[in-house]
């Protein structure tokens, strides 16, 4: 092996890199431990030719080192060549789980990093033709693409392959043409953030259902619009505080909310074992927005308390909070699943561990429009 960089990962990650072998056609200088090191190297030696921000930096640091460790838990050897499907989505929890300890890195550049750990497949992908202008537009709603492109030069410089120049001449073109297009004609990240809180609930309802609909024309129409008035909400508002188990949901609403009026989900039933079916789902969603409603009327804002949802659970719940013209908001409590191992460890009857760890490693990221506002806690 090629000597390494000081890699500032756990050394039981370093030697599951290590022994996590990929398909030499395309990854010709080895094992995901030396191509993580190779795509370092790459951002070191070109970090310079871009114009970047200290934060940009280590946002693009932290993306080199980790946005292959997926591959560990999803490398398999089929039809003769190693494959890594969905490593992008597995490297999530992993990357989250070591960002979090990290006292250095702030909430906003922790999920910059873990953007690109999600998305850093697309450029080549959209290289080979997978995708289309108006995706990398909808893209563009949910993470920064000057990164995520400058990213992915890092990460093909990073690797050895036969089809290497013509690649790279194609991933420069994503950075230097087709982003730069899409900024113009879209909007940058940032600036779609600013929009998008400046909006009216109609409006944000409305991007919602164009992103759902892949209906890109409309959402540029939106950004050009001017809000109108909606109908008043009468301080109607609903704030899921979601989080796993033990990560810290209660304490915070204690100690932010001790007045406010909570509903644990999985009181009516909002669990995997109860809700395995898509019409089990759909007279759970029935029923439970009749009780939101008598609990909205009585008390105007609810806090409803649950672990992490399933992603089509949660689309369902947003969907059904907007239709009733109420003001939606995440609270998402973060732990490592360190400090939860460690909580488990120390209550008198300890939560069975595989449970624990199954659990985070469903971790995945919620696009920042799908809720109304959306803030992020480390419990």
């Amino acid at each position: 092996m090629k000597a390494q960089p000081n890699l500032p990962l756990p050394a039981d990650l370093l030697e599951k890199m290590a022994a996590t072998e990929q398909n030499p056609r395309y990854h010709r200088e080895g094992n995901v431990l030396e191509h993580t090191a190779y795509v370092l190297r790459q951002f070191e030696a070109l970090k310079d030719r871009f114009r970047l921000t200290e934060d940009e930096k280590t946002v693009l640091y932290w993306a080199a080192i980790l946005h292959d460790i997926g591959k560990t838990v999803t490398t398999i050897f089929q039809d003769g060549r190693w494959r890594s499907p969905g490593h992008e989505r597995a490297g999530i929890p992993f990357a989250q789980d070591l960002l979090i300890q990290n006292p250095d890195i702030s909430v906003s550049v922790r999920h910059k990093i873990l953007d690109l750990v999600r998305w850093h497949g697309i450029p080549l992908r959209m290289s080979l033709g997978q995708y289309n202008l108006d995706d990398i537009k909808l893209l563009g709603t949910r993470t920064d693409l000057k990164l995520l492109s400058i990213f992915s030069i890092f990460d093909f410089e990073g690797r050895d392959c036969d089809d290497k120049p013509e690649t790279l001449e194609k991933i420069y073109k994503f950075n230097e043409i087709l982003v730069p297009k899409v900024e113009f004609e879209t909007g940058k990240f940032s600036e779609l953030s600013e929009v998008h809180s400046n909006w009216n609930l109609r409006h944000k309802n409305a991007a919602w259902k164009a992103l759902k609909m892949k209906n890109v024309s409309f959402l540029e129409k939106l950004r050009e619009a001017n809000p109108v008035q909606v109908a008043p909400t009468y301080g109607k508002k609903v704030t899921i505080v979601m989080g796993e188990a033990l990560s810290g949901k209660s304490t915070w609403l204690q100690e932010n909310r001790p007045d406010a009026f909570v509903v644990n989900m999985a009181d009516h039933g909002f669990l995997e074992q109860y809700i395995t079916t898509d019409y089990l789902l759909g007279r759970k969603m029935v029923e439970f927005k009749h009780h939101l409603t008598l609990y909205l009327n009585r008390n105007r804002q609810v806090y409803l308390e649950t672990r992490n949802l399933p992603e089509n659970w949660r689309h369902q719940i947003a969907d059904m909070v907007k239709e009733m013209n109420i003001d939606l908001e995440y609270v998402v409590i973060e732990t490592s699943l360190k400090t939860l191992k460690e909580r488990r460890d120390q209550q008198a009857e300890p939560r069975e561990a595989l449970d624990l760890k199954a659990r985070y490693h469903a971790l995945d990221l919620i696009h920042p429009w799908e809720a109304h506002e959306t803030t992020y806690v480390e419990g």
